[in-house]
């Protein structure tokens, strides 16, 4: 069962709590960072900061939910597409308040388009040239209007959205929230990338039947968040 409609409106509220600290702590680990999952959910229930670990990171993680809230609240309404705006402030929300605190740790700019070009170490795939990112952007939600996408769609556009690579870093956290959104808006139950299959997954990203089966695993994954609800 992948549809959010076949839950009871107490278990769509306990997946969406869970996943704000599940996606957001493995989200983040995928890119490295180092908080374990108890001190992301400390830091997001509680407030209270892991002493020992880099406070431009915890930033991160505080923004990465801040933005996942957004999601959340925006993709409820099947009117709101998913622009090139909307993929800026999503970047910015999630940066912003590191780049104040500790801007060493942010690569900048923030909510805009990176401005040199960039590689993906180890993988012989040709990213988009600064000059293009705006219009490959533009075509790809011309291609994928967010309101009607099936989970195939939603691979595919997760493809394509990191072969762009539009921004200087955040690039794999943007395109899973953006991933988020788009289920959410299609009735569909967010997937759970979790860190330890980050391998899986980055094999995945390749080709896009692949990623459909490992997004359906990744749902089941979500589901047993909620495992205890009786879904």
């Amino acid at each position: 069962m992948y549809k959010l409609n076949q839950l009871s409106l107490k278990q769509r509220e306990e997946l969406f709590r869970q996943l704000r600290i599940s996606i957001t702590h493995h989200s983040n680990a995928i890119e490295g960072t180092t908080l374990s999952f108890g001190e992301t959910k400390e830091l997001l229930e509680l407030g209270h900061t892991a002493g020992h670990k880099p406070l431009g990171e915890q930033l991160v993680i505080l923004g990465f939910a801040k933005a996942y809230d957004v999601i959340v609240r925006e993709a409820q309404n099947p009117a709101n597409l998913i622009d090139s705006s909307f993929i800026k402030d999503i970047h910015a929300i999630m940066f912003e308040d590191a780049l104040k605190v500790a801007p060493q740790f942010v690569s900048k700019p923030i909510g805009a388009y990176r401005l040199d070009e960039r590689y993906i170490k180890g993988v012989d795939i040709k990213l988009s040239h600064p000059s293009q990112i705006s219009n490959d952007i533009e075509n790809l939600l011309y291609r994928f209007k967010s309101n009607t996408m099936s989970l195939e769609d939603i691979a595919k556009f997760h493809i394509l959205f990191e072969r762009i690579h539009p921004f200087a870093d955040g690039n794999g956290r943007v395109g899973r929230l953006l991933m988020a959104y788009q289920a959410i808006q299609n009735n569909i139950i967010p997937p759970l990338i979790k860190n330890e299959s980050r391998d899986k997954y980055l094999k995945a990203i390749n080709d896009k039947n692949d990623l459909y089966k490992f997004l359906q695993e990744s749902i089941d994954k979500s589901l047993e968040l909620i495992s205890n609800l009786n879904v």
